[in-house]
């Protein structure tokens, strides 16, 4: 029989309010603002099966924002309405809806309002900027205001309010002595620094009285020194505070330390932040809940049955896969699209760009797609899919939900395309989970693939193939010759055989020689190469950057790159672009100053550019009219890295769309 995990679907009353299952949405932002779209993505959600979500930090008061980011908002009534529409919309699939009331202290930049940040403590940002030290009468207007906010949560209808006591926000800045150094009755001892957070209690308490659950996100141990800790005043917050409150939901991290806070896979295993939080679970009284990239129903059931947890907390999965619970409850967890760490998600959305995940294209598409939910063709086509990466299995995956028959031709032995070798990398082997769901997912719904030489096909192949509908997802490549964005030249000297592209540098199992990196993409490869290098060789790091990995800042991932590499001893050069591949020797040229540098070089390799294997979409697409006359063929599309080398998320993303239209 297949197990139904009945641990995670028992109901638990938080306070005054009965939560269907112990599976919730932790908050997490998306920069959405109000509105439709944000209606529609926690819908779908609670359409999915998480008994409980939390919506995202919201703005309490106008002396915090943190523009050009979008988040919740209670600070006007104005923003009731449209809270309420969500409110609804969460309830007419059986799910709750709780809000997670906010004040960014000292890391809202308040860019918008112009208003000095607020803080405990004239404590530095790591910005330009240093905040205001709150004085009294500041502090009664900030308690205030969190049970004015408390108030529009309850007129909007919503099941419960959560106090954002975490990540090292404003009231997270008066618990911590990290951030607290006040010599009043705020600061100084745990007695005083707690005062604030009580005051906000009393607030919320009083403006929502016994109607809603009340509850707060408390980061038990922040990472950092001088902090709070899960074995010390952490812990001991929680036991002072009690079922003062009808519920916590614990994590860890705070600002300076976001890469424990929300682990990428390359940094934490899955589950990572459970034995931070099971000693609370056990000294408190009311339900405890806790996150850390949960995704598999077995862990989640364990955790609940062993009292780790009282709810199992998924924020990134649930973004993922929002009906996860739906599938588990059904047994149907081979259909489950676990997370895989990229943190893509978070990437975006701290920058005001709007939510997107690298294993879900529908994320924010919720009102057009729904991510179980395909409208079926009236007539199937025959169509041929020749390339088995993220974008070519994705489409075929759409297409055969449509009911199309797909065939799907890949010419290497396994399907998966760029993800083979990325996820091969150190400490990103989740990011397979890419191409293994996707391959289980081809083989339930049938399509017929076709792998090893065999299936390679060249213009011929296609023409006579019967397909009416041919898609070309073939992917790119690394350019072999140093081109930059800077340069839009290739390096001379490129064309030497020590010259090598990432793959060809990881298979080479180099040891004991002299390796230079020239890179522009500053993201997963570039690490990852660097990472399997940098063990056994003698290595130096050229960026025409002011510094390495930009693109991996955002999605936490940078500080373990850079400690990983720098622990190994490898040189970093930034500021130069490479001007010369020599025999034995590069020459590198500082990009402000042309004061140009010898390095020693056995081996040279380059991850500046991808291009596109673009060569059979474009021999089609010259024939085109000859094809849709002579043959079978309606359509010719390419799509992916075939049209244009980008992210994964955004191959997975192009092979979706072309997949629901065609």
């Amino acid at each position: 029989m297949t197990n139904s995990y009945d641990a995670l679907f028992e109901p638990l009353e938080l306070g005054p309010v009965e939560i269907p299952n112990r599976v919730y949405q932790p908050p997490h932002g998306n920069a959405y603002g109000l509105g439709d779209q944000q209606t529609a993505f926690r819908a779908e959600k609670a359409k999915g099966g998480f008994g409980l979500i939390i919506q995202e930090y919201s703005q309490i008061h106008e002396s915090t924002d943190v523009t050009p980011v979008d988040p919740g908002f209670l600070h006007t009534d104005e923003t009731i309405e449209p809270q309420r529409e969500m409110v609804e919309a969460v309830h007419d699939h059986g799910s709750k809806l709780f809000v997670e009331l906010w004040h960014g202290g000292l890391t809202a930049s308040n860019y918008g309002s112009r208003h000095p940040p607020l803080s405990s403590s004239q404590t530095p940002s790591g910005n330009y900027y240093t905040p205001k030290e709150m004085e009294h009468e500041d502090i009664r207007e900030i308690v205030e205001a969190f049970g004015t906010a408390a108030d529009r949560a309850r007129r909007a209808g919503y099941d419960g309010v959560e106090l954002h006591a975490a990540h090292g926000y404003l009231i997270s800045q008066f618990l911590s002595p990290f951030y607290n150094d006040r010599d009043d009755e705020y600061g100084g001892s745990l007695e005083n620094r707690m005062r604030f957070f009580e005051e906000v209690i009393d607030s919320v308490d009083d403006a929502i009285g016994d109607e809603m659950a009340f509850g707060a996100r408390f980061t038990i141990d922040e990472r950092v020194e001088g902090g709070l800790t899960a074995d010390g005043e952490g812990l001991e917050i929680v036991e002072r505070v009690g079922d003062d409150l009808d519920f916590w939901d614990l994590d860890i991290g705070v600002k300076q330390s976001i890469d424990d806070m929300i682990g990428p896979s390359r940094r934490h295993s899955k589950n990572y932040q459970i034995e931070f939080i099971e000693e609370a679970t056990e000294v408190l009284d009311v339900p405890v809940g806790g996150t850390g990239r949960i995704t598999d129903p077995r862990d989640a059931e364990r955790l609940l049955e062993s009292g780790s947890l009282d709810m199992v907390g998924m924020a990134r999965q649930s973004i993922a896969d929002p009906h996860w619970p739906k599938k588990a409850r059904e047994g149907r967890v081979d259909q489950i699209r676990e997370c895989i760490g990229c943190n893509i998600c978070v990437s975006q959305s701290r920058q005001g760009i709007p939510l997107i995940c690298t294993q879900n294209p529908t994320v924010g598409e919720e009102q057009r797609w729904g991510p179980e939910a395909y409208e079926q063709v009236d007539e199937p086509k025959g169509i041929l899919v020749v390339g088995g990466g993220p974008a070519g299995t994705e489409f075929a995956r759409v297409a055969a939900e449509r009911g199309h028959i797909v065939h799907l031709n890949e010419k290497e032995r396994e399907l998966g395309g760029r993800v083979n070798f990325e996820g091969s990398l150190p400490g990103l082997s989740e990011w397979k989970r890419v191409r293994d769901w996707r391959e289980t997912e081809l083989d339930r719904l049938d399509v017929a693939v076709h792998t090893g030489s065999r299936a390679e096909m060249e213009y011929d192949d296609v023409r006579t193939y019967g397909a009416e509908v041919v898609v070309i997802a073939t992917g790119g490549h690394w350019s072999e010759k140093g081109v930059t964005s800077g340069t839009h030249q290739p390096v001379p000297g490129w064309d030497q055989d020590h010259v090598l592209t990432p793959k060809e540098a990881v298979d080479a199992d180099l040891s004991d020689e002299r390796v230079v990196i020239f890179d522009e993409e500053g993201y997963n490869v570039s690490a990852g190469v660097a990472q399997t290098l940098a063990e056994d060789n003698d290595l130096t790091f050229v960026t025409p950057r002011t510094s390495a990995f930009q693109e991996a800042l955002h999605t936490f991932e940078r500080k373990t790159i850079y400690s990983d590499l720098y622990s190994a001893g490898v040189d970093f050069v930034p500021d130069h672009t490479l001007t010369q591949v020599g025999e034995g020797t590069v020459t590198a040229t500082n990009v402000y100053s042309d004061e140009a540098t010898m390095f020693d070089a056995d081996y040279v390799v380059f991850t500046t550019m991808r291009k596109s294997n673009d060569g059979l979409y474009r021999e089609l697409k010259a024939n085109e009219e000859a094809l849709t006359s002579e043959t079978e063929i309606e359509e010719v599309h390419a799509i992916g890295d075939c049209v244009s080398p980008r992210r994964i998320a955004d191959a997975i993303y192009h092979g979706h769309e072309l997949g629901r239209q065609t």
